[in-house]
């Protein structure tokens, strides 16, 4: 078991918005180059931003690659493995992750300010009230938890889903399950649906939940992928720089002066080549302009790039 994983990502944005980048979550039960194309298309096709996946069986980070998405951390393990991934567009930065030859898997992400921890507990380890950390609000804890409770449709609540529902409980975290939707695990031994799949999420002050719905079947995997919508937050822009106009610095008087020399070179009005006087009129305003009118970068990217090369060199 290993960890590979850069540090943070930055996206390219023309403005600032507002999101509800969804998260897709999947426990692929062995990641292959098909399974991935699948795992594409179902994140373009939902617009989810984010995908945390389980049980990848990957040992080397070179086979998590997802077309436009970033690898935002990953535990490399032959028999389990985590692996989330950022869509381009958007900032993120891995905040922390499990030690290695843990027996439970997490790994935490912050995408602007919204922590996802992505999490896998093998069906044979156990559980205990530290094994999982906990993060500030806003925060949603994602993955296969391997857990049996009553609270999310089992018959019967195990040692191990006991202590899950303590530790969200006194974490003030929320549990996304509707016992009206399809179950996230079929057993295709059992013929049965139940929920290894889970999702918590912290509570704000408006005790507001993300949306969760668990998607149909997917290929070679008894689990169903799920479908999170979080809260709408704010996701910075960042456009390269441009060189604009400074108008307030203009020399007005020259740049009328120099219009008015440059309309005696003009075609005659009633010239029948219409598309030639109009180039020329333009080409004379804007070399007035540029004699008169002070173009450049913004001061404060100026700054921070000169601080930037500076560090460089």
């Amino acid at each position: 078991m290993g960890h590979q994983t850069p540090f943070s990502g930055r996206g390219s944005r023309n403005a600032s918005e507002d999101l509800r980048p969804k998260i897709l979550q999947l426990n692929t039960e062995g990641l292959t180059a098909d399974k991935i194309s699948v795992i594409e298309q179902l994140a373009y096709k939902n617009k989810a931003f984010i995908i945390v996946l389980q049980e990848t069986h990957c040992t080397s980070a070179d086979k998590l690659v997802i077309p436009n998405f970033s690898l935002a951390g990953s535990v490399l393990s032959r028999n389990h493995g985590l692996a989330t991934f950022v869509h381009e567009r958007l900032e993120w930065s891995l905040v922390d992750q499990s030690p290695e030859k843990s027996e439970t898997e997490w790994l935490c992400v912050d995408v602007a300010g919204y922590k996802i921890i992505n999490v896998y507990k093998p069906p044979r380890s156990r559980l205990t009230p530290t094994t999982i950390p906990t993060f500030p609000h806003p925060s949603l804890h994602v993955g296969d938890f391997n857990c049996q409770h009553v609270n999310w449709g089992y018959n019967t609540t195990s040692p191990d889903g006991e202590n899950l529902d303590s530790w969200a409980t006194s974490n003030n975290l929320g549990l996304l399950y509707d016992p009206k939707k399809t179950a996230s695990f079929f057993s295709r031994r059992w013929n049965v649906g139940t929920n290894l799949d889970l999702a918590f999420a912290s509570l704000g002050q408006d005790s507001r939940l993300p949306d969760r719905r668990v998607l149909g079947k997917f290929p070679r995997s008894q689990h169903r992928p799920s479908l999170i919508t979080p809260p709408r937050f704010k996701v910075p822009a960042h456009s390269d720089p441009v060189k604009r106009w400074n108008f307030r610095k203009a020399v007005w008087k020259r740049f009328c002066l120099l219009t008015d020399e440059s309309v005696e070179r003009l075609p005659p009005p009633d010239t029948s080549d219409i598309e030639r006087a109009n180039q020329d009129f333009c080409e004379s305003l804007l070399s007035a302009a540029k004699q008169c009118i002070p173009r450049g970068l913004e001061v404060a990217w100026l700054a921070q790039n000169f601080q930037h090369n500076s560090t460089r060199v």
